[in-house]
């Protein structure tokens, strides 16, 4: 396991924190159709208030809203830490070319891709779940998010010092 020994333990870390990530939400995943909803009942009703506050008033659009949020938080955070994971191991493992680091940044982006098409393709699985591509569109969108504001966090730090 030569791969790890090159990595530092703050950076292996960060893996695992990925990894456990990972089993979490596709853990949601493997949660049957009428357990799910159930749980989105309750954050619907814990809701309810504000949305009609709002003006939003249907039952179903604040279970829509609340479930489609689910998501991109889910993913927001994935992209946390998959950019923190990744722009380490890239900065570890990377030679000093920046195609080198270039590279590892890509097999981070195209791996963090695939985990919201791997858990889509887990709900197709799951009695009375189904895969939705609009919904791995919101991960996808909440993950660039994530990775986006650590970004942004980080340079405006950065700028500071």
């Amino acid at each position: 396991m030569s791969l790890a020994r090159n990595l530092s333990r703050r950076t292996l870390a960060w893996g695992a924190v990925l990894l456990l990530w990972v089993g979490f939400v596709w853990g949601h995943s493997l949660v049957g159709g009428a357990a799910s909803s159930a749980e989105s009942g309750r954050v619907v009703a814990l809701l309810r208030p504000l949305f009609e506050a709002t003006g939003v008033t249907d039952l179903d659009l604040m279970t829509f809203i609340v479930r489609k949020c689910a998501h991109f938080s889910e993913y927001a955070v994935l992209g946390v830490i998959a950019r923190a994971f990744w722009t380490r191991v890239s900065r570890e493992l990377g030679s000093r070319a920046s195609s080198s680091r270039r590279r590892v940044l890509l097999a981070g982006l195209v791996l963090t891709a695939l985990v919201p098409c791997l858990d889509e393709t887990i709900q197709l699985f799951v009695p009375g779940r189904s895969g939705s591509p609009r919904d791995v569109a919101i991960d996808l969108a909440g993950a660039a998010t994530g990775a986006l504001l650590t970004w942004f966090f980080r340079r405006a730090r950065t700028r500071e010092r």
